[in-house]
């Protein structure tokens, strides 16, 4: 699998003035990291999802579909 750098999905509700982004990204590690900001802002904390363990033991399937969603 190619790294990714970052997958951004701007909110459905086009129409709000203050818009939130979702934010997917994978480190060098392979744990993917999602957080939700406003729109254009830096993600800087977020959720980590482990790929061994963690995550992966706790919800299978979990970071299996964040990898099909990037």
């Amino acid at each position: 699998m190619s790294e990714i750098k970052e997958v951004r999905y701007l909110t459905d509700n086009r129409d709000y003035p203050r818009r939130m982004e979702l934010v997917i990204s994978q480190g060098g590690n392979g744990d993917w990291y999602v957080s939700v900001v406003l729109e254009g802002e830096t993600a800087v904390e977020g959720v980590r999802l482990c790929t061994s363990g963690g995550a992966s033991s706790n919800a299978p399937g979990l970071t299996v579909a964040i990898a099909d969603a990037c």
